[in-house]
């Protein structure tokens, strides 16, 4: 099966059966439980208001899916083991079959805007401290990063501070060490040379500290009147200088610092998964109210009211369903909704498409809105 559902919404008087037949080898078919008649349905409203509604629901649906997108990113990215769930349930099981409107939380008497624009904000302040975790969490990972680059590459970038023991240093009023890396081409010329490099190189006081393949690291004592001279020499040599002061405590402080950071570190991604778990059930859930509403708000504004018997008023005039696509039978689905459904406005065969004053990319006979249940991350 295709990780994508299709919400669709079609004219009351449609059979159920006949789609389930009709599209039984290229999809399976469930109910979208859509409040829409009886005491808890949506409110309508007038038709201005479901008109300027429907466009921006567009946009929330939009921001809506981002979030939900940046919330899958995070589980996956945390337990790369674990599919992302709602709260245990498989994504497509859970909105095919569990999902439900929340009356507790989103009042079907609140007007369609107002409700809608409610749910689109607590996205919003979902994101915001999403945003405020990961970058709590990339920054201690950015440090850890740091102190562990200190051990690894080669000798021009590395840290120093577990290569240089004190024996190593020698420091005076007159005196300094320098530290030379030195091409592995040229490890036996440097040797030769590097006492005639300046005026004031202390003798045989070049020592090979560490190799790797690429280079050499000598210390070289040397009076300080000399430094700019053999600094000059070093560089027509193509050898480079590293700044280094010897610090006793620096090796012990950065091992104490990777360790009280690796801790935390291991805290927060554990906390963050937590939070991720439960607030992607809750970016998911109030994602598909949104879905809802606007699967809602363009059949009332296609497909009118109607009268049900036995029930004074009218009702909105539609059947909303939840179709999940067989793997490579997306097409073939679309030609027979399109058979089904078609009146010779798009063709009838779904290969050409009508503009709609108004409406958002393609047009096709019957409502139609996309639901992402395993996101596209990998950009």
């Amino acid at each position: 099966m295709e990780s994508q559902l299709w919400a669709i919404a079609v004219r009351g008087d449609a059979s159920e059966r006949q789609l389930k037949t009709d599209i039984s080898q290229f999809a399976t078919v469930s109910t979208f439980r859509i409040p829409k008649d009886g005491a808890q349905a949506l409110r309508i409203g007038t038709l201005d208001s479901l008109m300027s509604l429907s466009d921006d629901l567009v946009k929330m649906d939009v921001l809506a899916e981002a979030t939900v997108t940046k919330m899958y990113k995070q589980l996956s990215d945390l337990s790369p083991q674990d599919e992302p769930s709602i709260l245990g349930v498989p994504i497509v099981s859970y909105t095919t079959m569990q999902w439900e409107w929340d009356m507790a939380k989103f009042q079907t008497k609140t007007p369609l805007r107002e409700l809608s624009e409610g749910i689109s904000m607590r996205l919003s302040a979902i994101d915001d401290e999403l945003k405020v975790k990961v970058t709590e969490v990339n920054g201690l990972k950015g440090s850890l990063q740091g102190i562990e680059r200190k051990t690894q590459g080669n000798l021009m970038v590395r840290g120093l501070a577990d290569v240089i023991n004190e024996q190593d240093v020698m420091e005076s009023d007159y005196m300094t060490t320098l530290f030379v890396v030195v091409p592995k081409a040229s490890l036996k010329d440097f040797e030769s040379t590097y006492e005639k490099m300046a005026q004031f190189v202390v003798p045989k006081s070049g020592k090979l500290i560490m190799e790797d393949a690429e280079y050499g690291l000598f210390t070289v004592i040397i009076f300080k009147k000399s430094l700019d001279e053999f600094k000059a020499n070093a560089r027509e040599k193509r050898y480079s200088l590293r700044d280094f002061t010897y610090d006793p405590t620096a090796l012990e402080s950065d091992r104490s610092k990777k360790a009280t950071e690796e801790k935390e570190y291991s805290r927060l991604t554990g906390m963050l998964a937590k939070w991720c778990h439960i607030n992607y059930a809750e970016c998911y859930g109030m994602m598909l109210h949104l879905k809802a509403v606007r699967v809602f708000t363009e059949s009332v504004l296609r497909y009118g009211l109607s009268t049900m018997y036995g029930q004074m008023g009218t009702v909105p005039n539609f059947k909303a369903f939840l179709l999940q696509p067989k793997k490579g039978k997306s097409e073939q689905l679309r030609k027979a909704l399109a058979a089904l459904y078609g009146d010779g406005a798009t063709g009838g065969d779904g290969e050409e498409e009508m503009v709609v004053p108004g409406a958002q990319g393609e047009f096709y006979p019957y409502v139609y809105t996309l639901i992402e249940t395993e996101p596209n991350i990998q950009t």
